[in-house]
This record gives structure tokens, C-alpha cells and sequence, in this order.
């Protein structure tokens, strides 16, 4: 399977870099502040330009014109209004005169003053600049520890090639073919996001798919040690902790671990749905007019109902009744512009929905239901420490600690707290709320919820406990790679040494589907595509969608040899082939054939090998040439080549 992992590894790497290169633009030409580091930077344009992309999506997809480079396109312009503002849109002519002349009196000073091309490229250096690379260097561990730490249990994954799978890249394939709702009537944004960035990380839409669910928890970790950063004094050990609980603590979490690839719309939803938490306890931070304030949360907000009903109809409407109480009184205005933007966004999501349930002839209340409740995934959690309601508890005795040591900074100190007291009111809101039985909380979402608010809750209090120590761990927080070093060392010691058991109790999942999708996705970078056909059973069909043609096990076995024969009778002569194309043939066959004790991947559950080898052997006798293409421990993939030279990419290019 190392082509699978690399692909997804591959995937992650290429929008890094992409993330990079945007960050050294925005430095270089549009904000070369020092407090522009690369966290500021991620949080705010995820904030900012994700809805957009979630919008623009929904909205390609209805007019029928949804593809990667449309989509950049209007992105493209929509960032081009943002940086340059819409005064300079009206008074274009004017803008690009005024610029023009500015850089290019730039240009002409830099030529004549001779700077080196280093001096050229590089940003420009602002104080603080060491900052940002310590922060830089934190944000790259803690992802890459929540990316590792997520990749490893794929051996204990279930959700590939299941029938949840199989649906599930139904739907991000159909994006491609313009179709938004299928006749599950379900909410599809977080698939429609899949599937933008398979094309954005030039991965194919199953390997997408497979990484959905690593990426999010990446994204989470991310989020969590800049909430912690932004809600907290602590910039550094607090942030860490909490984000690692979230990478690395799966006995202290309500996390399925066998499900841990499977996209969770809720995980997508509250990547968006923190940063509106914090910006609501905390507009200032945004740094906008009261209308763009309020145009950004209508946006967020409709992006949130577009990807998850439960995050914007559940989540929220508890943490605005108390960011009411906990923002600042100067603030007040761009709170409720906030509520403004969450109410119009409602209303604009309901309306949505309401036109697609006329259209589909489907009551409205019965589609938010459904859509409120987990019908793919639950919470199977036996690995955790101690029983989920005793857990439970002492996160909520820790809320209370937190919460004791909180007012009394507050209150004797007078230092400012108030958006930590509301995360921690909020993490206990939501626990009553999942113990009232009614018909519309699910609990597993509501435990997927928890699973994220959890580590915000240990890095509050770990923030607080920090606080009391003031003195020592202003030390330690004020870049002191030796103490951070510590520190990660302990949490990744800690990690491992608690968990072993709970690992080796683990049962690995079977292998072959894992062994498939490897073999689907060497196909898929080795033949042009629609130059060849994939033998395999039915439930496989999904894989070959606007990518090579498929032929199922039947009708390779009843109706294939004919065809072959027919085909290359005639395969000279063009007439025949051009008014019976029915006896065209793909220039190669791919046939996948399952090694004894894997007869359950074939649809029949009736062992098809020795069939197959046996059509195998006829097209041989033919003259065909059959070659191995890939070999695994349950897997075989023959090629039949049709036309020699003529399906390969390689072939084609040189």
C-alpha cells in the first residue's frame, strides 16, 4: 500500500505548500507586518475565504458550471476586490495608474541601488520576525504530530471500501456531473469539499475521500492551539496541550477510532464554527468594519448550514446566548451584527432547503430531522480510560477548577477572562443538552462535539494553572525552544506509554480494501484516461466513475471472449467497427482477481478466480498479450492489452 499512503501523504503536502506560497505573497506585497504570522494568517483566510469556497460551490454546482478552474477564477477576483477594496474596483483606471507608477518607480530605485535577488524575493524584514518562525515551527509540529498520529491507525480502519464508503464517493463523484442532492436528500458540503480538493491537490476523488478525515482533525488541532492562544494568556504551553489532546489523547476522548478516515461533517462545520466562536467573543480580532464583521458571519454561517444542520441549528444557538453575556460592552455592535449574519444565514440555509424539498416533493421538517441525526456513523469508544459518563464528569470537575481559578484573576486581578469563562460555560450547556432525550440532539454528534470542546477545556484550565506559576512560565513561554522541546517530549512520551494497551487491544481491519484502492490508484497514475476498462464486481463501480470505462464480473466472463473475437476479426476493417461499435474494445483490460480466502470481495461470494484465469488463458491462446500488473497479498490485476502502446502515460509520452 505505499502508493496509497504516499498519495495521501502526497495530497496534504501539496496544499501546505499551496498555503506557503499564498502566506509569502500575502507577506510580501500586502501585509508584511510582524503580527502577520503564519497561524494569523491560516485562521483568518480559512475564516474568511473557506465559506467562500463552500458558497461558490454550492452555487457552481446549481447553475451548472462547477469545475476547479471556474471556481479559482471567481476566487481569484473576489480576493482581487477584497485586497485592493471596492472604492479602487469603482475608480479601477485611476487604482492601476497609482500603482503602476508606484512600482514602477520601486523597480527603477531597486535596479539603480543594485539589491541582490535574495533582497528581491525575500519579505520584507519586520521586527518580531523571530516570532513568527517559532510560531511557524509549532504550528508544522502540531500538525504534523495529529497527521502522523491519525495516519498510523489506518491499519484499524473500517470505513474503506464499506457501504458508507461506497456512497459516500458516489456523491463527491456526482459533484462532477453538476449534482448537488441526491435522492437521500442529505446536507453535502463537506463531500462537495472532498472533492475540491482532490482537484486542488491533484489526488483522485478515493483518495480524497480517505484523507477527509485526517485533513479535519489536522485542520481541529490547528484551530484548537490558536483558540487556546486567542481566549488565553498562555501563547505556547497551554496551546500545545490542548491541541495534542486533540491529536494523541484517544483514551481521554470519545474518538471512534476505527472510523477515524471517515469525513465527519461536524469536525468541517466546527473548523469554521471556533474561529466564529472566538471572533464573537472577540471582534476586534478580525480587524473589520462592522459591515464586512457582518458580511464574514453571514457567510461563515451559511457555509456552517451548507456543510452540518447540527453545528449551525444545535451548536450555535447556545454559545450566542452567552458571547451576549461575555463580550465586552464596547463590542456590542458587532455582536449583534454577528446575530444578524447567524439569523440571516439561517433564514438563507432554510430557504434553501425549503426550495429542494418542494422540488423533491419532501416536507421540510422531515429533511432537517433527518439531517440532525448521525445515519453513517456512530460512537464506539471502548478504548477510553474510564467510562464515558465518569469521563464526563471529571471534565466537568475540571470546568469548575478552571472556572474557581478564573474568578479569582478576574475578580482580584482584574484581568480579562471572558472568553474563557464562556468556552467553559458552553462545554457544560452542551452536556446538559445531551442529557435531555429529545428526538432532535443526537448523542453521537453531540459526542463528536464534545470529542473538539474537550481539549479547549484542558487547555483553559492548563492556562489557568500556568498563571499561578506567572513568573517561572513567562520563562518557559518566551520562545524557550529547550522547555517546548520538553514538553512535546512528554505529551508524545505520555501518548504512547498510556495508550500501548489500548493499542494492542486493537483489532486490525482486513487489508484487502486498502489493497484495492492501492491498486486503484497506481491504475489511475499509470493509463490515460477512457483508454481502458476495469473488471471487478459491481459495488466497485463507483471507482471507475469519469475515469476509464467498467466491465462487472458477469459480463466479462458471459460476453467478453465474443466481443474479443468480433473485434479483432474486424479490427481492420473501420467500416464495420464504425457503424457496430458495440464490438469496440478498450485498448487494455484491467482485471482484478482475488487470491484464495478473499471469495467475500466478489459480489457473489462465490470464488470467480479459477473462471477468470481460465478467460485469461483462452485470450492467451488467442494471442493477447497478458501481462501482471500489480500483485499484492490478496490481489492480482492482469492487463490485457488490446493495442500495445496506447493506454500507458508513459507510452503516449515517449
Amino acid at each position: 500500500m505505499i502508493i496509497f499512503s504516499s498519495s495521501i501523504i502526497l495530497g496534504f503536502i501539496r496544499l501546505a505548500l499551496l498555503f506557503l506560497f499564498l502566506f509569502y505573497l500575502n507577506k510580501k506585497f500586502i501585509n508584511g507586518s510582524a503580527s502577520n504570522n503564519f497561524l494569523e494568517f491560516f485562521v483568518h483566510h480559512w475564516f474568511k475565504y473557506g465559506s467562500i469556497v463552500c458558497m461558490l460551490l454550492f452555487v457552481t454546482v446549481q447553475l451548472g458550471f462547477y469545475s476547479m478552474l471556474n471556481c479559482l477564477f471567481i476566487l481569484s477576483l473576489i480576493v482581487f476586490m477584497d485586497v485592493i477594496g471596492l472604492n479602487n474596483v469603482r475608480h479601477f483606471p485611476t487604482w492601476f495608474s497609482t500603482t503602476s507608477k508606484k512600482y514602477t518607480q520601486k523597480l527603477l530605485r531597486n535596479i539603480e541601488t543594485k539589491r541582490s535577488l535574495i533582497d528581491w524575493v525575500a519579505p520584507k524584514r519586520k521586527e518580531g520576525r523571530g516570532a513568527g518562525w517559532y510560531i511557524f515551527i509549532l504550528l508544522v509540529v502540531v500538525a504534523g504530530i495529529t497527521f502522523g498520529s491519525r495516519f498510523y491507525f489506518f491499519r484499524y480502519d473500517l470505513y474503506s471500501l464499506s457501504g458508507v464508503w461506497i456512497n459516500d464517493l458516489k456523491r463527491v463523484v456526482d459533484f462532477d456531473s453538476q449534482i448537488w442532492f441526491m435522492n437521500s436528500m442529505a446536507v453535502s458540503g463537506d463531500l462537495a469539499m472532498v472533492n475540491f480538493y482532490g482537484k486542488l491537490a491533484d489526488i483522485s476523488p478515493e483518495i480524497a475521500l480517505q484523507s477527509m478525515g485526517i485533513l479535519e482533525s489536522t485542520l481541529l488541532s490547528v484551530l484548537i492551539f490558536w483558540v487556546i492562544r486567542r481566549i488565553t494568556p498562555s501563547k505556547t504551553l497551554a496551546p500545545i496541550l490542548a491541541a495534542l489532546i486533540f491529536g494523541l489523547a484517544y483514551t481521554l476522548t470519545p474518538t471512534n477510532i476505527y472510523f477515524l478516515l471517515q469525513s465527519k461533517p461536524i469536525f468541517l462545520g466546527l473548523a469554521f464554527g471556533l474561529p466564529a466562536m472566538v471572533f464573537l467573543l472577540k471582534p476586534g480580532l478580525l480587524k473589520f468594519r462592522l459591515h464586512n464583521y457582518f458580511f464574514s458571519m453571514l457567510f461563515v454561517f451559511i457555509a456552517i448550514g451548507l456543510i452540518d444542520l447540527f453545528t449551525l441549528f444545535i451548536l450555535f444557538p447556545p454559545f450566542i446566548l452567552l458571547a451576549g453575556i461575555f463580550t465586552r460592552r464596547k463590542s456590542k455592535r458587532y455582536y449583534l451584527a454577528g446575530i444578524g449574519g447567524y439569523l440571516l444565514a439561517c433564514l438563507a440555509v432554510l430557504g434553501i432547503y425549503a426550495g429542494l424539498c418542494i422540488s423533491y416533493q419532501t416536507d421540510l421538517m422531515i429533511f432537517i430531522h433527518s439531517n440532525l441525526l448521525s445515519v453513517s456513523s456512530y460512537t464506539y469508544i471502548p478504548q477510553l480510560l474510564l467510562p464515558f459518563e465518569r469521563l464526563i464528569d471529571y471534565y466537568q470537575i475540571a470546568t469548575a477548577a478552571a472556572f474557581a481559578l478564573l474568578l479569582v484573576f478576574a475578580i482580584f486581578f482584574k484581568e480579562n477572562w471572558r472568553a474563557s469563562f464562556g468556552f467553559l460555560l458552553y462545554f457544560n450547556l452542551l452536556i446538559l443538552l445531551s442529557h435531555l432525550n429529545s428526538p432532535w440532539i443526537d448523542a453521537d454528534l453531540m459526542n463528536q462535539a464534545l470529542s473538539v470542546l474537550m481539549p479547549v477545556v484542558v487547555g483553559i484550565l492548563a492556562s489557568a494553572l500556568v498563571r499561578i506559576i506567572m513568573p517561572l512560565s513567562l520563562k518557559v513561554e518566551k520562545f524557550n525552544f529547550a522547555g517546548v522541546t520538553v514538553l512535546l517530549a512528554g505529551i508524545l512520551y505520555a501518548a504512547v506509554y498510556y495508550q500501548k494497551e489500548m493499542v494492542r487491544s486493537l483489532t486490525d481491519a482486513d487489508s484487502v480494501p486498502k489493497q484495492v484502492l492501492d491498486a486503484y490508484d497506481r491504475i489511475t497514475a499509470t493509463y490515460f484516461p477512457f483508454s481502458y476498462a476495469v473488471v471487478n464486481d459491481n459495488s466497485a463501480q463507483v471507482l471507475s466513475m469519469n475515469k476509464h470505462f467498467f466491465m462487472n464480473y458477469d459480463d466479462f466472463i458471459a460476453d467478453y471472449p465474443k466481443q474479443d473475437s468480433i473485434y479483432f476479426k474486424n479490427v481492420k476493417n473501420t467500416k464495420f467497427l464504425k457503424n457496430n461499435p458495440q464490438y469496440v474494445i478498450p485498448k487494455s483490460i484491467l482485471l482484478f482477481v482475488f487470491k484464495k480466502n478473499n471469495s467475500r470481495m466478489y459480489g457473489d461470494y462465490v470464488d470467480l478466480s479459477p473462471k477468470l484465469m481460465k478467460e485469461l488463458t483462452m485470450l492467451k491462446n488467442r494471442g493477447r498479450k497478458v501481462r501482471l500488473f500489480y500483485d499484492n497479498k490478496n490481489i492480482m490485476v492482469y492487463e490485457i492489452v488490446n493495442e500495445p502502446d496506447a493506454s500507458r502515460i508513459p507510452d503516449l509520452i515517449f
